[in-house]
């Protein structure tokens, strides 16, 4: 599960994601063109794509296959 902080959103307090260095890297290694499937064989990296997929940063569907 992704761990979230509570932050100041117009005078509001809002629950936001912590991106790890991890979920940032994976990120920036889709945006570069890197296929899902070769970045999931790493235990690590394949939970930080849960995590992006959950927050619908990434699109599973049809990526995997």
């Amino acid at each position: 599960m992704i761990e979230t902080i509570m932050v100041p959103v117009n005078k509001k307090m809002k629950r936001v994601p912590v991106l790890t260095k991890m979920h940032l890297r994976v990120f920036r290694m889709l945006d570069n063109g890197a296929e899902i499937v070769a970045i999931v064989a790493d235990r690590q990296m394949r939970r930080a794509v849960n995590d992006l997929c959950r927050l619908g940063w990434v699109n599973s569907r049809g990526s995997r296959h």
